[in-house]
């Protein structure tokens, strides 16, 4: 009797330490889905605060219709929009810096710079 006893009691501690293991995990879980929100609350903030400071930046140089775009953007996320937007801008500066012959060194640095940008995007 006593060894079934003894094996009883066994399966009774293995249970409890199968249950105190399971709370551990369980908060270790709920801890690391916490850190989440707030990794992803402090990323939203700077994204957020870098938009503003580029609009911010945007309204002393350029167009109202690109300060518009660039605010709708702040909702929709995402970059296909801002790709979009930087590469038309380049093909117009490109268009009048093509006008005089002089300006061959610059047109190179645009044709340059809008592939670039085209790599950057495409990587993220």
């Amino acid at each position: 009797m006593a060894k079934e006893e003894s094996g009883l009691d066994e399966l009774m501690r293995l249970s409890r330490q199968f249950t105190q293991q399971k709370a551990v995990n369980e908060a270790k879980e709920r801890q690391r889905e916490e850190q989440g929100k707030k990794v992803r609350g402090v990323l939203h903030g700077l994204q957020e605060l870098n938009i503003n400071m580029a609009l911010q930046q945007l309204k002393a140089v350029a167009k109202p219709d690109v300060i518009r775009q660039v605010t709708a953007m702040k909702t929709r996320g995402g970059t296909d929009d801002l790709r979009k937007m930087i590469s038309v801008l380049g093909e117009d500066l490109e268009k009048s810096l093509e006008a005089k012959k002089e300006n061959a060194p610059q047109v190179n640095a645009m044709r340059t710079l809008n592939i670039l940008l085209d790599l950057y995007f495409s990587f993220h």
